[in-house]
């Protein structure tokens, strides 16, 4: 199932806003906020599947799901943990405010368009 046919909008923008919600999250490790390892995995995660559905998704659709899973994960995880709320609610701290925003707008933005680009992918399939 080799092909040289780039991903569809949907793979491509699920990837961008997987490297949006990456940068968001290393922003906020650059600009000291508490909490986060050295290494946080979650920028890690991020554009391992970013790059993975960019490089493999149209030669294998299952690598699509990674761009479902990798978001909801790092979504779920920030809501669990809760200090996301703070930071949003003070817009005043700039840097983290600014970097939470991109990491829950990446990964909001990132799920919706991994499932619609999963929704086609296999629609097309069904269809013929």
């Amino acid at each position: 199932m080799t092909s040289s046919r780039p991903p569809s909008s949907a793979a491509t923008l699920n990837a961008i806003f997987l490297f949006v919600a990456a940068a968001g999250i290393v922003l906020q490790v650059i600009v000291g906020v508490p909490g986060y390892p050295t290494v946080p995995p979650g920028p890690i995660i991020l554009a391992a599947a970013g790059i993975l559905v960019l490089a493999l998704a149209t030669r294998a659709r299952w690598v699509l799901f990674i761009g479902i899973i990798a978001p909801a994960f790092v979504l779920v995880g920030g809501l669990i943990e809760g200090s996301i709320w703070k930071r949003l609610g003070n817009p005043g701290d700039f840097g983290p405010f600014l970097g939470t925003a991109l990491q829950e707008i990446g990964v909001v933005v990132a799920l919706i368009y991994g499932i619609v680009a999963v929704t086609h992918a296999y629609r097309k399939v069904t269809a013929h």
